[in-house]
């Protein structure tokens, strides 16, 4: 909610000014179940989209700042940790993960699309494995965003720590811990390190390449024979497509580059559309009210 928004851009400001750098931890399990749907429900139920699209802006806002802050982050992790929290560690200069953490993206299950920053960071992700592989080229890209489409469609949430580096929510620079009493120790030696090395932020990526209309097309496809074979109901195509364009770069020809604005906002635009949807507005009242989630 706003306080840990708040908490979390204070300890920003602050270690920006008199630390080396800025450890993100709990003293206890879990990591976070994310962002508190409780909070934005009132504003989707009335009607108050300006509010609710404010709210989404600022968590973007915070993890593009746990990126780009002057001083190196580093989310220290254990058990679960879910939806708006996997989006902060991701957006981290690294983490430390103990083995037993259970990390994912699971707004699909609500009818929504991971709206802070998760969502943009696998196309910039996916993007980046094309450009590490081989050859580089075009005909590269889809493996991987066909393999980040089913991670976020899918809700999935890793079941280890290790899983979470195969399924791309860790990277591999990425710190994996048997012991969970040890995570805190390792991740402030790992800030200091980082800091010790002379730390300066990264730049925000540009010349993203991305499978735009073609990709769109090729994953709708896959949706199509799922929903037909019984496999997800027509509002999951339709949020799992929402996912889709965002991770294709939206309506541009295939092979075209794009900056990380340009996928923030297609980001941001997707998940308004979702909420406003009616389905979405009865998944997380459902969701609320039950503790699971509505397949309509």
């Amino acid at each position: 909610g706003d306080d840990v928004l708040d908490g979390m851009l204070r300890a920003l400001d602050e270690a920006e000014r008199g630390f080396a750098g800025l450890v993100i931890w709990q003293t206890k399990e879990p990591f976070s179940f994310g962002a508190n749907l409780a909070t934005l429900a009132p504003a989707v139920q009335s009607g108050r989209w300006d509010t609710v699209e404010a709210a989404v802006a600022r968590f973007q806002q915070t993890s593009l700042r746990l990126r780009y802050s002057l001083i190196p982050t580093v989310a220290a992790v254990r058990g679960m940790a879910l939806g708006g929290s996997c989006e902060f560690i991701m957006h981290c200069d690294r983490a430390v993960a103990a083995l037993e953490s259970y990390v994912g993206l699971v707004e699909a299950g609500v009818g929504l699309l991971p709206g802070g920053g998760g969502t943009k960071e696998f196309a910039v992700r996916a993007a980046d494995a094309v450009k590490q592989g081989p050859t580089g080229g075009q005909a590269d890209h889809f493996p991987f965003l066909r393999a980040s489409f089913q991670t976020i469609a899918m809700a999935t949430v890793a079941k280890s720590a290790l899983e979470a580096k195969a399924l791309g929510f860790l990277k591999d620079a990425d710190v994996v811990v048997m012991h969970p009493h040890e995570i805190l120790h390792v991740a402030i030696g790992q800030a200091r390190a980082m800091a010790d090395s002379g730390y300066r932020p990264p730049l925000p990526p540009v010349g993203i390449p991305v499978a735009g209309r073609t990709g769109i097309a090729t994953l709708e496809m896959m949706l199509v024979n799922m929903r037909e074979g019984g496999f997800i109901t027509a509002y999951d195509f339709e949020v799992a497509l929402a996912i889709a364009r965002v991770l294709c770069g939206g309506d541009v020809d295939a092979g075209s580059t794009v900056d990380e604005r340009w996928l923030i906002e297609l980001e941001r635009a997707q998940f308004m559309a979702l909420a406003q949807d009616p389905r979405t507005q009865a998944r997380i009242a459902h969701t609320l009210a039950t503790g699971k989630p509505l397949r309509n």
